[in-house]
């Protein structure tokens, strides 16, 4: 193996972890047996930890394990859900996607909220996978609070694990915040996605705002209505955060959303898009884009062709349709 084709599997591979795939789940999935400790190591191009100080970095062990996640990248694109190339740009795509460029270009403090479904996370995470913040470079890193963040150091704990997805984050909010500053650096973009679920359950999102000013890099904050209301509704404890970020604010896919996706699936029909339309408008959680693609996948799956009224029926069958 030569120095460039290992380089471009590290940086494949660092594209994946930006965009929020977690290292101990590429390590389990890897044929070769990488550990976390010697995944980090290959990311930062050194030698494994143990080796001889001599030879190149990626030889010996290391050329195995390069092929096998190589190999592993292959197949996530494959199947997975960050396709390189393979997936509809919508506009809604387009405009997320399009408002990241311009926060990392112009360093900025926005938020992009909307219904949910519609394809934001997805083109928050494929901007994090086209632009990554890398073990010796700055870029993009996508990240989301999840179900049990709460309070100030569940909000800090997502963002240390984020930019240090091999270490487990300790300490005190102070320590904590000292050490998300000590790290970024400029070219650095922090997207954080569901930011609804932190803003339930305490202010601690007001964090964003303050890293945003001291560490001066652009911050990207996406959530669903929840979001929306906490920050810009009637509470007061977002006040703050509410005046210093840009909002954007989307409704849910168009119609022309609905014409690229399908086109993507390669499905087509005037009755069969009236059908899909009206999944996609039904409100809550069960319309947008996902709706139609988990009645589309379920379709497929019984091998039912992708007719309006096959549509429709399996659209009742899993709660799509009000």
């Amino acid at each position: 193996m030569d120095r460039i084709r290992a380089e471009n599997i590290v940086d494949r591979i660092g594209s994946f972890v930006a965009a929020g795939v977690r290292v101990t789940r590429i390590c389990a999935e890897c044929e070769s047996g990488i550990s976390t400790a010697e995944l980090e190591r290959l990311l930062s191009e050194s030698r494994l930890p143990g080796r001889p100080q001599f030879g190149e970095w990626f030889s010996g062990q290391a050329e195995s394990h390069l092929l096998a996640l190589d190999k592993w990248a292959d197949e996530e694109d494959a199947t997975g859900q960050l396709n390189l190339d393979e997936y509809a740009k919508t506009d809604t795509f387009e405009r997320v996607y399009g408002t990241l460029f311009a926060a990392h270009k112009a360093r900025s403090l926005v938020a992009i909220t909307a219904t949910y479904g519609i394809g934001k996370t997805f083109a928050a995470r494929r901007y994090a996978r086209d632009n990554p913040r890398r073990a010796n470079e700055p870029g993009a890193v996508w990240f989301e609070f999840g179900p049990g963040t709460k309070g100030d150091s569940g909000v800090l704990d997502a963002i240390l694990g984020a930019l240090e997805p091999y270490s487990v984050s300790s300490g005190n909010v102070s320590s904590k915040l000292d050490r998300i500053l000590t790290i970024l650096k400029p070219g650095d973009f922090l997207i954080a996605d569901e930011c609804g679920i932190p803003t339930e359950k305490g202010t601690g999102l007001r964090f964003m705002s303050y890293i945003h000013e001291q560490a001066g890099i652009p911050v990207a904050m996406i959530g669903n209505p929840s979001f929306h209301a906490a920050v810009w509704g009637k509470r007061s404890d977002y006040d703050a955060l509410a005046s210093r970020t840009k909002h954007i604010s989307l409704d849910g896919n168009s119609d022309s959303d609905v014409d690229a996706w399908m086109d993507f699936k390669g499905i087509t029909g005037r009755n069969l898009k009236k059908v899909v339309l009206l999944v996609v408008g039904q409100p809550g959680r069960d319309g947008g884009l996902r709706g139609a693609e988990t009645v589309l996948s379920e379709l497929r799956s019984r091998g039912l062709d992708a007719t309006a009224e096959n549509f429709l029926e399996t659209a009742k069958l899993f709660g799509r349709m009000g």
